[in-house]
């Protein structure tokens, strides 16, 4: 996807609008290998530790992950408004490392734990850092095009993970899926030092108590922020039950374990096309229009969904139901970035402290939704079409009620 001129370099980041792209994706790609390369090699960590394969704590690794990550969103915005974008990421790059390095050579499951959890917290960094440094230096449909990109990594990444993890353990033990993100962290570090730094001078926001909490204020009385916040919420809750019970659904449900990888890769490859074609639309159409027909459509599809499973016994014929999830995620999957980029419009001013106000709501109240969905999902498939139902249901409404942006705030 081309997502403006390869020539001119933004006045603000100082490269190649492409270049500039490719290296958001690269750092979100980070992210997303953290979070799920580790799968596969589950049944190695735990005859190595000892764990019991009945009653195994072993998702413990996600878990912690994940919290570790959702906590520490609220630390990096606020830093990234004081002392800049550049030292920051760099901070957090180091502590992605030393996390990784940490699970790699961890001598017992105590200490693997240990490493998640600071892993995920330092995981927070990245992902903070990247929002406030697209919103510095892009605004309206050009900004909802590059968001819809990097974003698109960091959703389909996670999905293709795994099969980079057994091609890994093809070549050594499990401790070679989370020395992984260390190398890419490095990588990515490595690049970044061609990127100028995007928070302008006048921007810096002293790091006090008083002033985080009046931006925080700021985020959470701003009713279009909030609003496209909740959506967002919401489709991350609807997403998120893909990832946790997709080899129930496929492996148990339909009983098609051997071929997972395929029909998860085949979904994974349809979301990037999807996604990729939405940017497009966003040039053409802008980014309101074509989040409501893609949320509409979303709507459509679930309810379509929902009527086949509950028509077939929660059950219905697989090749249905793999195009249903399909157009499912892949909508999904396109709206969430013109949504996070909407949510982020009126506060250029905070940038930083609101991408961590807004991501730490995302993902600590998106994943409880998402579980919430996931514990139904144990015979039938019905669970994940009502999930869809209600969450997209909702954040439409969300979105018709949040169409005028405030005026920019300033602190």
């Amino acid at each position: 996807m081309s997502v403006g001129t390869n020539v001119e370099a933004s006045p603000r980041h100082g490269l190649a609008r492409n270049e500039f792209v490719a290296m958001m994706s690269m750092l979100m790609a980070t992210i997303a290998i953290s979070i799920d390369t580790i799968l596969p090699a589950f049944d190695e960590i735990e005859a190595e530790f000892g764990l019991d394969p009945i009653d195994s704590p072993i998702s413990l690794t996600i878990t912690v992950f994940f919290v570790a990550m959702g906590v520490a969103t609220l630390v990096w915005g606020p830093l990234a408004d004081r002392y800049g974008r550049k030292p920051v990421m760099y901070a957090a790059l180091a502590l992605i490392v030393v996390g990784a390095l940490i699970s790699t050579f961890a001598s017992s499951f105590g200490v693997l734990l240990a490493g998640r959890v600071l892993w995920g917290a330092a995981a927070a960094g990245p992902r903070t850092v990247i929002l406030a440094i697209v919103r510095d230096c892009y605004e309206g449909d050009v900004m909802s095009r590059i968001m819809s990109f990097v974003t698109a990594v960091f959703l389909v990444v996670p999905i293709l993970a795994p099969g980079l993890g057994e091609l890994l353990l093809a070549f050594g033990s499990w401790r070679l899926t989370t020395a992984a993100a260390a190398a890419l962290a490095v990588a990515g570090g490595i690049w970044f030092g061609r990127l100028n730094e995007t928070l302008a001078p006048e921007s810096v926001l002293p790091l006090e108590f008083g002033r985080v909490a009046r931006a925080a204020k700021t985020v959470a009385t701003n009713r279009h922020t909030m609003l496209f916040t909740l959506a967002t919420t919401l489709a991350y809750g609807a997403f998120f039950p893909w990832l946790g019970s997709s080899t129930q659904m496929i492996g148990t449900i339909y009983n098609r374990a051997s071929q997972f990888a395929f029909f998860f890769g085949l979904n994974a490859a349809l979301m990037a096309v999807t996604i990729m074609m939405s940017a497009r639309a966003v040039a053409r159409f802008g980014t309101h229009r074509v989040l409501f027909l893609m949320m509409s459509a979303s709507v459509v599809t679930a309810g379509v969904y929902v009527v086949a499973s509950l028509g077939s016994g929660g059950v219905p014929p697989f090749w249905l139901w793999f195009a249903l999830v399909t157009i499912l995620t892949a909508a999904n999957s396109s709206t969430t970035p013109l949504l996070q980029t909407l949510s982020l419009a009126p506060m250029g001013a905070i940038a930083g402290t609101a991408s961590s106000v807004t991501g730490a709501i995302v993902f600590i109240v998106g994943g409880i939704l998402g579980s919430i969905i996931d514990g139904f999902i144990t015979t039938t498939v019905t669970a994940f079409g009502v999930g869809f139902l209600v969450f997209i249901g909702g954040g439409l409404l969300a979105v018709l009620l949040g169409r005028s942006p405030d005026v920019e705030p300033a602190l």
